[in-house]
This record gives structure tokens, C-alpha cells and sequence, in this order.
């Protein structure tokens, strides 16, 4: 593959580096090379690795920084995107070379309001970080699929934000509670009661509201500036204030504190799990509770260190593999002993009336679920393991029973074809159902392929262009996320069915960024 190398021309990189000083500008090659690669490059760019290097990184202090330094970007007509921890495609995707503004320096916790629940943020504070210091003051933050190394900038008003302890937190973008926002421009704006300096509390009015634009449901992912804060709103903890580390890396645990119970229920249909979600919602009984997306062997991944141990284990627990195709991971929270005792009750005759059953786990393998449930330790260990790498044939968000018709016809009518000609790892049933607070569902149609075999390339693509495709034919409605649409294809299919918000999308982003530098190919291309 031909690498395509650029710098920037003199003039530019001496102006940048009088704004940050000489030690946080580079364009040295091996610095740049790394920034070469995130996961799901392949899918893109045809590679594992992209076929071109950043211009140059560069990193600010503050915000007045970044925004000096996009306004010589917009002087000298120079792409910019920023970068935080970088987990996915979208932290490096691009069509050309561009200045790689690399957040890095910007990793300060600014406040924790106890008593109203808010954090206030910089782009380099990941999950982990706010989790733990939240601990200590009684609150907590979601825990993200991506992982606790995450940024909470990124989830919150970036990218899409959904977690393990939804049921409890809710998704990261509904807990925006406002921003300072870099417009591709250079002009600084702040969201909500910040734009009148009366606080981090709201991100909407006075006057126009502008969350929607920022973010929508699945963010802009660096298309139209740069964020530089974030307050998010936090959650009541009923736990310690400090966690007991246990086991051994790479499967740590956590002790279960006494007022905290975790289960694994199975039951016999889609449609029974459902119907047990539900309740609980209603209940209000839990911490945590999702549909385990491999069954047991979710758990079994999680909670082992190598391929070969998870199929020993498989093959050790065959009979419990068997019953857990539709199973809930679920962690009861209570803040007194007698608390406890009637949500217990209360989950057992949910079980009794939803037809499930409790299944048998080790205490080492409740102890690593409870880490993955408050951290989000140990996802990649399921997301990538069975072939090396992962895909999402759509992230949606509606009703559960809608999800789970929706996830029958694309198992049946795209999958399952793909399953049989081997080009992924997918079983019926394989899928991660989240429901959001007291309202919706979070849905992702999880599934493996080989990052180095073209063939399961190729099904990778077309397995996400047939399930868009198939949702608006079945009139489902366009939810998907698209977030792997590099060439705009998922937003040129939903778009006719969906208002064409594909065109107002394009003419936001040409209002806000009127010389196209922020690069949105992540986002939407203006055409």
C-alpha cells in the first residue's frame, strides 16, 4: 500500500508552534505513524492501516488554544480533526491528510457538584477517571461499551454513549448537561445556561437550542469543530467509596459489596426476556440489567483469558450454554439490608411470571462481570477474540418488542446467509438489548469477521447497506447508526425515507464550517 505523506508548509508550522510552543508541535514520521491505525481501519480504507499520515500533531493547553489554532487552520486553509483517546474509526477517518489536533493536554476532572449531580470535564478525562472520583463523593458515571479508557467528551458529545448501567444512568448523550464548543470557525460557543455564565446545569436555551446540532442521537464525531468541555450529569451510588481490586491480570475483579446481588437469568424466548426487561423498568429494581449479546458465552469470554479457555470452559458448561441464548446480566443495588430483601422478592416473582431461571455462576466469574458492569473492563475480550475483530450491522434505538422483530428479519433475511457461507461468527439471538432509564431500548446487532480475510471484508459492508435497506422496506424506520457509512452510502439509503435529513445535516454542517476544514467524513460529506 502507497503511503501518502504531506507536511505542512513552513509558514504554518512556524505559526502553530508560536501558539503551543516548540515541545507540543511534531511532524516527525514515527510519531505520526502512530496514528496510523484504530480498529475497523479495513473496513474504510481497505487496510490495516490508513493510507495516509497526519500532517502534523499538535497539542493545545487550553481552549483559547485550540482556538488560535483553528483560526490559522481556517487562514491557511488547513484540515484539522481532533483527537482524544481514539478508540474507533472515527478517531482518524479522513480522505486526505490533515493536522491531527491531538487533545491529549486537555485531561482535567474541572469540578464534581455534589449536591446537583454534575461533572465538568476536559476531552482527556476518560470513564475510569470520572467513575472512580464520582466513587468517593457517593455518585457515579456510565459505564461505556468502549471501554474505561474512553473519553467522556467523546461519548457525551461526540459519538454515540451507551453503556452497562443504562437502566440506572442512561445513555451519555442524554446526560449532556452543556459544552464549549470550538465551531470549525474558530468562534467559541457554550451551550445552555453556560452561554449566560449562570452555570453548568442545562444544555438548552435561552433561545435556540443547540444540542440537537452538536450531537443528535449519534454525534458529529469531529465533523464541525472541536469540543473542549463537557458537563454531564452524574448518578447516585449506593456502594463503598473505594472498590477491592481481586484476581489476576488480565481477569480482574472486584469484590461485590453486601448490598449489591448479580445475576445471570435465562429464559425461553426473545419475547420472554422482553416482557422481564420491561418490569423491571417499571420496578425500578436495578443497577444494571442488559441482554447478554453471546449468551453464556459472553460471560465465558469475559471471564477467561484465551480462545482455548473459553472453549474448554464452553465445553464444561454445554448444558448452560444451551439455555442462556437469551439471558439478562442483572445487578441489584439497595441501600439497606431490608431494601434488598423486597427487591429480591420482587425479582424472583418476575422471574417466576416471565418463565426464567437464575444460572449457576463461580464467584470469580461474578466478580469479573461486576468490573465489566461498573468499568467496562473485559468488552473487548467478546467484541474480538472469536475471529479478531467486530462489526455492528446497525445500532438501534426504539421499543424492545419492535427490537426484537427487527433483529428476527435481519437474522433471517441477512445474517444467517453470511453465517452459512462463513464470513462471520453470528448465532440467532446474537444481540445486545440495553433498555435506557425509564424510556427506550439500546439495541446493537453484534457480530465477528477477519480483519485480514477480503471476503468477510466485503460481508461486513454489505451486511450493514442490507440491514438499512431492509429496516426502511419492512417500515421499521432508518434507527441505524451508520457510524461505519465512510462514503455517506447509509445516509444517501435513510435519508429519502427519513425528511431527507441527510440534506439538512449537509447544510448545517456547510452554515457552521464555511471553508469545510473541520474533516466530517465521519459525519457527512458536503455535497
Amino acid at each position: 500500500m502507497k503511503v501518502e505523506e504531506k507536511r505542512l508548509p513552513a509558514e504554518v508550522y512556524k505559526a502553530l508552534e508560536d501558539i503551543v510552543g516548540p515541545e507540543y508541535i511534531t511532524d516527525d514520521p514515527v510519531i505520526l505513524e502512530s496514528y496510523s491505525f484504530v480498529w475497523g481501519n479495513e473496513l474504510l480504507f481497505g487496510s490495516r492501516l490508513a493510507p495516509f499520515r497526519p500532517l502534523a500533531v499538535i497539542l493545545p493547553g487550553s481552549a483559547e488554544e485550540v482556538q488560535a489554532i483553528v483560526r490559522v487552520c481556517n487562514r491557511f486553509k488547513i484540515k484539522f480533526k481532533a483527537h482524544s483517546t481514539g478508540f474507533e474509526t472515527t478517531s482518524i477517518s479522513g480522505t486526505e491528510p490533515f493536522l491531527m489536533i491531538e487533545l491529549r493536554r486537555l485531561n482535567r476532572i474541572i469540578s464534581i457538584d455534589e449536591k446537583n449531580m454534575i461533572a465538568v470535564v476536559e476531552p482527556y478525562v476518560t470513564h475510569a477517571e470520572l467513575m472512580y472520583e464520582a466513587l468517593k463523593r457517593g455518585l457515579c458515571f456510565n459505564a461505556l461499551g468502549a471501554g474505561p479508557s474512553a473519553s467522556v467528551v467523546a461519548s457525551s458529545a461526540c459519538h454515540y454513549g451507551a453503556g452497562f448501567h443504562m437502566i440506572r444512568s442512561h445513555w451519555d448523550g442524554q446526560n449532556l448537561l452543556g459544552a464549549e464548543w470550538v465551531l470549525p470557525d474558530g468562534e467559541i460557543v457554550r451551550l445552555g445556561s453556560m452561554a449566560a455564565d449562570a452555570g453548568w446545569f442545562t444544555a438548552d436555551g435561552p433561545g435556540l437550542n443547540l444540542r440537537a446540532i452538536l450531537r443528535g442521537i449519534t454525534g458529529a464525531n469531529g465533523g464541525h469543530g472541536i469540543i473542549t468541555k463537557v458537563a454531564v450529569k452524574l448518578t447516585p451510588w449506593y456502594g463503598p467509596s473505594k472498590l477491592k481490586l481481586c484476581g489476576t491480570p488480565p481477569l480482574y475483579g472486584f469484590e461485590i459489596p453486601e448490598n449489591f446481588k448479580l445475576y445471570v437469568v435465562a429464559f425461553p424466548s426473545a419475547s420472554s426476556l422482553v416482557d422481564f426487561l420491561y418490569s423491571l423498568q417499571e420496578e425500578e429494581l436495578a443497577f444494571a440489567a442488559y441482554k447478554l449479546p453471546l449468551g453464556a458465552m459472553t460471560y465465558i469470554q469475559v471471564t477467561t483469558e484465551s480462545n482455548d479457555q473459553a472453549w474448554e470452559v464452553f465445553n464444561a458448561k454445554k448444558d448452560i450454554v444451551v439455555r442462556a441464548n437469551y439471558s439478562v446480566i442483572l445487578l441489584l443495588d439497595a441501600i439497606s439490608p431490608n431494601e434488598m430483601e423486597v427487591k429480591e422478592m420482587c425479582f424472583r416473582r418476575l422471574l417466576e411470571a416471565t418463565g426464567g431461571e437464575i444460572l449457576p455462576l463461580e464467584e470469580r466469574e461474578k466478580k469479573a462481570l461486576f468490573v465489566q458492569l461498573l468499568t467496562g473492563v473485559g468488552t473487548f475480550r467478546e467484541s474480538f477474540r472469536a475471529a479478531g475483530s467486530f462489526a455492528i450491522s446497525g445500532i438501534y434505538d426504539t421499543t424492545a418488542d419492535t427490537l426484537a422483530k427487527m433483529t428476527e428479519v435481519i437474522t433471517r433475511d441477512v445474517m444467517l446467509k453470511y453465517m452459512k457461507e462463513g464470513k462471520i461468527v453470528y448465532s440467532e439471538g446474537q444481540y445486545w438489548l440495553c433498555p435506557v432509564g425509564n424510556q427506550h431500548y439500546h439495541m446493537e446487532q453484534v457480530f465477528s469477521y477477519d480483519s485480514a480475510d477480503p471476503a468477510s471484508i466485503k460481508a461486513v459492508h454489505e451486511i450493514i447497506e442490507s440491514s438499512v435497506r431492509l429496516m426502511i422496506e419492512q417500515k421499521f424506520g432508518p434507527h441505524g447508526d451508520g457510524f461505519l457509512s465512510f462514503d455517506d452510502n447509509v445516509h444517501n439509503i435513510a435519508g429519502p425515507a427519513c425528511l431527507d435529513y441527510h440534506l439538512k445535516i449537509r447544510a448545517i454542517k456547510k452554515a457552521l464550517d464555511p471553508n469545510l476544514l473541520s474533516e466530517s467524513s465521519s459525519y457527512v460529506t458536503p455535497k
